[in-house]
């Protein structure tokens, strides 16, 4: 589903190519989405290999001690890593610069790796048309959400989506992988296997019927 959902966005505005890597990023590391909005520049790496996310504080990090997140790089059009890049290349973000005084982790610091994007207003005698304006500000998270459900629909896709449906999505194809639970755990960064079992219990209610082959 999450192809094509990607698949079916044009990416001919600097908008698209943000949204594709929200969407390839939040499945890929099964973020939520008041992590997605709160990527900053600065926190994340890249080599051969992978894209390194750290987040500062997250939901599950109780004592703020940083979450690392590592998102394999792939081989396919859908890499979360080409993703990025992509959208980098295009936008041209490079980490803010310092403001004397500012405090360290402030948004006077650091820059947002998904933010406010603005359309440039339309002009006449066919000239061509301004770059759009990149903001400072990072998304919100209910924008995040917002932005899953309208490429959701926009992909001809039906259902109840969500700002939560990407990391719902991310776990419960793994499950289905047959990746065991403690994978799935590290997967998911969740602190109770209980809660993660909630996940994934309605989904192979169905799956993994001990009835399914007999009916």
């Amino acid at each position: 589903m999450i192809r094509e959902v990607v698949d079916a966005i044009p990416m001919t505005s600097l908008v698209d190519a943000r949204d594709r890597a929200i969407l390839l990023i939040g499945y890929g590391g099964a973020l939520r989405r008041s992590e997605l909005a709160a990527i900053q520049l600065e926190y994340v790496t890249l080599d051969d290999d992978c894209m390194r996310i750290t987040l500062p504080r997250s939901k599950g990090d109780k004592k703020h001690q940083g979450t690392t997140i590592i998102i394999p790089r792939g081989i396919t059009r859908h890499c979360p890593v080409r993703a990025w890049e992509t959208w980098l290349r295009q936008s041209k973000l490079t980490p803010r610069k310092k403001t004397k005084g500012a405090k360290a982790d402030s948004e006077n610091t650091n820059t947002a790796a998904f933010p406010q994007i603005w359309a440039p207003a339309a002009t006449k005698d066919n000239k061509p048309p301004p770059a759009p304006k990149i903001g400072t500000q990072s998304l919100s998270d209910w924008s995040v959400a917002k932005i899953i459900k309208q490429r959701c629909h926009a992909a001809g896709i039906e259902g109840d989506f969500s700002g939560h449906s990407l990391r719902r999505g991310a776990i419960t194809t793994r499950a289905q992988d047959s990746f065991d639970l403690t994978s799935l755990k590290r997967f998911s960064r969740h602190r109770d296997y209980r809660v993660l079992e909630a996940y994934i219990e309605e989904d192979q209610a169905l799956t993994k019927h001990p009835g399914k082959t007999r009916f």
